[in-house]
């Protein structure tokens, strides 16, 4: 039992139920107020709220879109399904699913992933199509989209481990730190200009690199190196799935 438990063919076949689980959630949950809302109008209209007026080339603010957008988008989708599951009660039924909790949390963090990476196509298409952004590095912008959309889904994966059956519950919760996790990140002031205090807040901001990433795949002033920003949205990713798993983990063992 033990060895069947790891062989491919049962992790494959587990594999198949998560996509099932994230396609799921992905159609029954991505046009929920809550995350149309958060995901796709917020960062439009936060966006438009900063650089309307400002001086500079609009170019210079679609790093920061595409990033907020990815940020919010990615991030909304578990802590919207995970409290109706808890409501409609059918989030136990996972439990005595064919496939392990682990699994499940893998599933809820894919559809978080696959939203926040199609919403950050939308922005990034307008950029480059309408203001004329320029791709110097393919690959950087790739990576840091997937990246930012997974590190940021597994973030939300975190905070749908909050237990309650009320969505605004955790959506109340998630924004008291994705507000300040945005504005103290170099999205709407570049981190050259920013006193020594500041650039240490905006270092502990996930979104900050993901920024840096896009503005350095669009040709555009970095601050980090592309490894450095690339090595620690890594380390928060697997700290914010790792941490969200535990809690689950926990959570299932009090049920």
């Amino acid at each position: 039992m033990k060895g069947s438990a790891l062989s491919p063919r049962r992790a494959w076949k587990e594999f198949r139920r998560a996509l099932v689980i994230a396609v799921k959630d992905i159609r029954i949950y991505c046009l929920k107020p809550p995350v149309l809302l958060m995901g796709i109008i917020f960062p439009f209209f936060l966006f438009l709220a900063f650089y309307v007026g400002k001086k500079g080339p609009i170019t210079e603010g679609i790093p920061g879109l595409v990033a907020i957008a990815t940020f919010f988008a990615a991030s909304n989708i578990a802590p919207v399904g995970m409290p109706f599951e808890r409501l409609a009660r059918t989030f136990e039924r996972y439990l005595t699913a064919p496939i392990t909790i682990s699994w499940v949390v893998f599933g809820k963090t894919v559809a978080g992933f696959l939203f926040g990476t199609v919403i950050s196509v939308i922005p990034l298409l307008v950029g480059i199509i309408w203001y004329g952004s320029a791709v110097s590095s393919l690959l950087v912008l790739i990576v840091a989209t997937l990246l930012g959309a997974l590190c940021f889904s597994c973030m939300g994966t975190l905070f749908a481990t909050i237990p309650t059956d009320a969505p605004g519950n955790v959506m109340t919760v998630l924004n008291f730190i994705r507000l300040p996790v945005l504005f103290m990140s170099g999205v709407f002031v570049p981190l050259a200009t920013m006193p020594g205090w500041a650039r240490g807040l905006a270092s502990v901001s996930p979104l900050t690199y993901m920024n840096d990433l896009l503005r350095s795949s669009l040709g555009l002033s970095r601050h980090y190196a592309v490894w450095l920003s690339l090595l620690i949205l890594c380390l928060f990713t697997i700290a914010f799935y790792g941490v969200a798993l535990w809690l689950f983990m926990i959570s299932r063992k009090r049920m």
